[in-house]
């Protein structure tokens, strides 16, 4: 829900931008002032001599975790962990290949890592001393999207130009595989005897995934181009051996992104 509202107000906002327009009369005013013997300055053209095939980009912002159930529940119970402690930044980096003006193929990876100190809610040690440990949980996504643009980003003038609108709105969905490492490490009370020891539990591997997202793109310059965006990820799997007896853990989050994006 959080992430439809989300690319819902995008695209609203989106689609109230103006395209970029060329000034027909920009030579005219760059030549005013100048004296004999001077030659008029030349600006940089704001086109491109055809439509951009490839793009490259890397985007940074912030992961909400899902946190739900499981051993996320079972932690937050017995440890000083609350809800949002596994927000955390998020990092990553994709190239895409435009298959129409309106259609984008991409390929795409991505890193997280939430980090956790916290002791014992209700036990400390026979002096009296804080049971400490640190929970950890790292995720990175890898896979591949498909980019629908609401509106193109670009226009094509004649045989050759290509002109950037200043803004364009964007949805798209993927799918994958997300790789995560869920590890606690410190101290621990056994509740058989309550005598307290020193452990490293773990659980890592890899489970698939899905997305969908939406965006708006901001013309820079002719190649730079702003992005943001709101993206939700699917993704669930067994915990491993250290951890038998919950349920799968919940590996779901809403990404909140800032990013620059290179075309050519």
């Amino acid at each position: 829900m959080r992430a439809a509202c989300l690319v819902a107000v995008l695209a609203t906002l989106a689609g109230g931008g103006m395209a970029h327009a060329d000034d027909e009369t920009s030579r005219a005013s760059e030549t005013v002032g100048v004296t004999a013997g001077q030659p008029p300055r030349q600006s940089a053209p704001d086109f491109l001599f055809g439509r951009p095939r490839t793009v490259v980009g890397v985007s940074g912002g912030w992961l909400v975790a899902s946190e739900r159930g499981g051993i996320f529940d079972f932690t937050r119970g017995l440890l000083t962990i609350n809800d949002g402690d596994f927000d955390t930044g998020a990092f990553r980096v994709h190239i895409g290949r435009s298959v129409s003006p309106r259609l984008d193929v991409m390929v795409e990876v991505g890193f997280s890592r939430a980090t956790i100190t916290s002791e014992y809610r209700d036990f400390v040690d026979v002096d009296g001393l804080e049971i400490v440990q640190t929970t950890e949980l790292t995720q990175g996504p890898f896979g591949g999207s498909l980019r629908f643009w609401l509106r193109p980003r670009g226009r094509e003038v004649g045989r050759f130009a290509w002109v950037p609108h200043r803004i364009a709105p964007y949805v798209g969905a993927g799918g994958g595989t997300q790789w995560y490492h869920f590890m606690q490490t410190g101290d621990f009370v056994d509740f058989v005897d309550l005598s307290i020891f020193t452990e490293r539990l773990d659980s890592s591997g890899w489970t698939p995934s899905g997305h969908v997202f939406g965006g708006t793109s901001v013309n820079l310059t002719r190649h730079l181009f702003l992005g943001v965006e709101a993206r939700y990820i699917w993704a669930n799997t067994p915990l491993s051996a250290d951890f038998v007896g919950f349920d799968n853990i919940d590996l779901n989050g809403l990404r909140i992104t800032i990013g620059i994006e290179y075309l050519f």
